[in-house]
């Protein structure tokens, strides 16, 4: 059977990994550890959902949900959102009550929630059942959700607290705590008999942590083989393309197409690498462009639909003048691979997600980005074209 490997396994590389099966490929996706993904916040805050085509099929496997809605940080701001993970409490109009919950928790200040919002009530719960539970991460909490009796404890408690409650919240806001193997919030809701939902934390909280732990069911559900390692080069090797893996290149998958998803420089696709850095304290010996990709092979760099052009300095170029807020159109946020149609490289060659140049860094893009390419490379991979001239695509493949 036709194989298209995929590099990266956060939402880019899931959705590539997961259309490229579906479209009849072979799929093995290389895992090189947490990356942007993981510090997902649960929010999907982009105005442009109507040309989502491939989100609605995967949301319910990654564990968001595809709707208009408003939702809460911990510091009490509310953010019109288009979609969110299903842990987060989108909260009812404004004409209904929300009851915030009162813990001793870090980062989670009631008070100050439902200060100057009339809609708001102050709920206080008892849902810290251990002390070391007032300290610990949220993440780590938000695990002793996971746990059925725990969880009807936690039910006990918010009913107990709405019952002694000013006015009749219609919902409740928690700290980040509901669970980190799947959200909790839906399962909570029913016991509670309201409407339960965790507010927007710190990144790297329980949202990007559920949805690896979706991901890594979806993945298996779908018969997608996973290979945890780094990824270090692609190129091609007799008519096909060769994956290495390791800093020594010693293991290694041969495929008939590839899609690289490694993220951005967030997610440790790509590098700043200053002139300077070469030679220490010395003079460096020759100027290069100021950011790299981390996989070697043939993935040209650019922006705004250029290659990257060397500095005019052996030094490099000034940090503050690539990046926000010294420069109005940064570079630092438009870097990336340049490619073409579906993130065509080469034949049998695709790039997704924050790697693609001048693409807008957002969870719903990169979703978008790397179904378009997890279909297309198996597309290729099927019909042969991919194998046929990956070699000589790789020679020449400068820009897309």
């Amino acid at each position: 059977m036709s194989q298209v490997v995929v590099i990266g396994a956060g939402i880019a590389g899931t959705a590539a990994a997961l259309s490229a099966k579906r479209a009849g490929a072979q799929v093995t996706l290389v895992d090189g550890g947490p990356g942007a993904s993981t510090l997902w916040s649960g929010a999907i805050g982009d105005a442009h959902v109507s040309t989502a085509q491939h989100a609605p099929a995967l949301a319910e496997a990654l564990g968001f949900v595809l709707v208009d809605a408003t939702v809460v940080a911990s510091t009490g701001y509310e953010l019109g959102v288009v979609g969110h993970e299903a842990g987060l409490l989108a909260v009812p109009p404004k004409e209904l009550l929300v009851g915030v919950v009162d813990c001793d928790r870090p980062g989670w200040d009631s008070e100050a929630i439902a200060r100057d919002h009339p809609q708001r009530v102050v709920v206080a719960a008892t849902i810290i059942r251990h002390v070391e539970e007032r300290a610990m991460p949220d993440a780590d909490f938000a695990a002793r959700h996971d746990d059925p009796p725990r969880l009807g404890w936690l039910a006990e408690r918010l009913r107990d607290g709405l019952s002694r409650a000013d006015g009749r919240p219609r919902s409740l806001l928690l700290p980040p705590s509901l669970g980190i193997d799947k959200a909790r919030a839906a399962e909570l809701s029913k016991l509670v008999g309201v409407a339960c939902g965790e507010g927007i934390g710190s990144p790297g909280g329980p949202p990007g942590l559920r949805f690896e732990h979706a991901r890594d069911r979806a993945l298996a559900a779908a018969g997608v083989a996973v290979v945890r390692g780094r990824a270090s080069r692609v190129e091609a090797s007799g008519g096909k393309w060769r994956v290495s893996l390791g800093d020594n290149g010693d293991g290694g998958i041969e495929t008939d197409a590839v899609v690289v998803a490694a993220g951005g420089l967030v997610g440790g696709g790509l590098e700043y690498q200053s002139s300077e850095w070469i030679l220490s304290a010395a003079l460096p010996p020759f100027a290069r462009e100021p950011f790299r990709c981390t996989i070697g092979g043939p993935l040209p760099l650019g922006a705004h639909g250029k290659p990257l052009e060397l500095p005019g300095s052996l030094y490099g170029v000034p940090p503050e003048s690539i990046a926000w807020p010294f420069a109005e159109d940064p570079l630092m946020n438009r870097v990336g691979v340049l490619c073409g149609p579906e993130g065509r490289v080469a034949h049998g060659l695709y790039a997704a997600g924050d790697l693609v140049a001048d693409q807008r860094r957002d969870w719903l893009r990169a979703l978008e980005s790397g179904a378009r390419a997890g279909t297309a490379a198996a597309r290729e991979a099927l019909t042969g074209t991919s194998a046929q001239a990956a070699s000589a695509s790789a020679a020449s493949a400068t820009r897309p």
